[in-house]
């Protein structure tokens, strides 16, 4: 399957697709300015520096609908209806207005593996639900306990590392290689091979929305390449060799006879890189900015742990890691509010702004703790696409800020010691560093 896999080589798109990917970004960037100009919000969008207030400015409507065909939603109850219903499609392919054909561009050669094309989050119906079954079991609780463990001792390792006599940087110190070693000894990739696995989902995460550039695709294509063939092979040498991981518990699951196939497994796995390593950067990097910035809640969490679950459910709703997504009509949706999602309409979902609807949050840019109903957020999405590893990122965030405020259990002694800077993506957001300095701390 290997050989049918490789039909590019890495690194290199060939002409067609290059050809293709050049004028798609430049006509799609220049009907963006053109649109932005007038004030749609397929321009503003793809513009803006600040895509929460956008997604308040939709708040005029339950729907606004763009130029372009688009719908746009900020309204909790439109979100959350349309990501519960049945004839909402999360396929990529199943989109056929004007902008999303311009960026889906050429087909993949049929044997080639997409990491969100081929990604359980992108099926729909029976697909989505017989990948779904095939892999739950790898989710159970048992197995989640020794994620946990994992968790706690790569977590320990990383906080007793960081220095109380200087400033560090969170993010590139603690928030970045905590997941992405979690999510490595839970797909099982071996440790010398955590660096360029890294790479690779730093690389894809980086153009999630869509790439920038020529270069930016190409780097991006090659990324693809470079992961879902490291995959395979390993895929292939755990159905030789199974160990306790979670390639292997999908290489053996079973039920009623049906098994999953390469493709699956590979893409399955290849999606759960980025669902399982940026989310969570982004939530402990931006949450714990929130929190240094609220100093009343940061004594309390410090003081009593114990709160550090209804800290990760209100840093998800305010933080918001996934800003956005969409979802293809594929039959009339009725709507709260009595509009109606016609066939093959698109719309965009904007979580961060569902996450922050004053008539389900009352008082919704206020950070607070002990909001009762804060776990009601759509960070992880809802319905039959709720996100798969919501109670490992769940389970990631608490360990985490539970080993970093017990290293660190002074809020006096914290200082952001520089201006965070804020990753680059649209529909991810966090951030990629944020300088801090802890003057005292538990010794080692």
């Amino acid at each position: 399957m290997l050989d049918r896999l490789r039909s590019v080589g890495p690194g290199r798109l060939n002409l067609r697709r290059d050809l293709h990917t050049g004028a798609s970004l430049g006509l799609f960037w220049a009907l963006t300015r053109v649109y932005s100009r007038l004030g749609d919000p397929v321009g503003i969008l793809e513009t803006t520096d600040d895509i929460p207030a956008f997604a308040d400015s939709l708040r005029v409507e339950p729907v606004v609908r763009s130029r372009t065909g688009f719908a746009y939603s900020s309204d909790y109850e439109v979100c959350s209806a349309v990501l519960r219903s049945t004839e909402a499609s999360a396929d990529i392919p199943e989109a056929r207005n004007l902008f999303e054909s311009i960026l889906i561009g050429p087909s993949l050669p049929p044997d080639r593996i997409d990491p969100l094309l081929d990604a359980i989050i992108t099926k729909d119906g029976a697909a989505h639900s017989r990948i779904r079954r095939l892999v739950q079991p790898a989710f159970t609780h048992r197995v989640m306990q020794g994620w946990r463990e994992a968790t706690e001792r790569v977590a320990r390792q990383l906080v007793d590392a960081l220095p109380a006599d200087r400033p560090f940087d969170l993010v590139h110190d603690f928030a970045s290689p905590l997941p992405m070693a979690v999510i490595c000894e839970v797909i099982g990739v071996p440790y010398a091979d955590r660096a360029k696995f890294s790479a690779w989902g730093e690389t894809l995460a980086s153009g999630l929305d869509r790439p920038r550039s020529l270069a930016h695709a190409r780097s991006m294509e090659a990324a693809a390449l470079g992961l879902t063939d490291y995959l395979a092979e390993l895929l292939a040498e755990r159905r030789r060799h199974p160990t306790d991981d979670l390639l292997s518990s999908m290489a053996q699951a079973e039920v009623d006879g049906d098994r999953l196939d390469d493709r699956d497994i590979v893409g399955t796995a290849s999606f759960l890189l980025l669902a399982g390593f940026e989310t969570t950067v982004n939530l402990l990097g931006a949450g714990t900015e929130v929190l240094m910035r609220h100093p009343d809640q940061f004594a309390e969490v410090l003081a009593d742990p114990e709160l550090i679950p209804d800290l990760v459910e209100e840093a998800l709703r305010i933080v918001s890691p996934v800003q956005y997504t969409f979802r293809t009509a594929l039959a009339p949706i009725g709507l709260p509010g009595g509009d109606v999602l016609d066939k093959r309409e698109t719309i965009v979902l904007m979580l961060v702004g569902a996450n922050r609807d004053p008539r389900v949050f009352p008082d919704p840019y206020r950070f607070d703790i002990h909001r009762p109903n804060a776990r009601k957020h759509l960070a992880f999405g809802f319905g039959i696409h709720h996100c798969l590893g919501a109670a490992l990122a769940r389970m990631e965030a608490e360990v985490a800020w539970r080993m970093l405020f017990a290293r660190f259990p002074d809020p006096g002694a914290w200082r952001i010691a520089g201006e965070p800077v804020p990753n680059s993506g649209r529909m991810l957001h966090g951030l990629r560093s944020l300088p801090v300095q802890v003057v005292s701390a538990v010794p080692a």
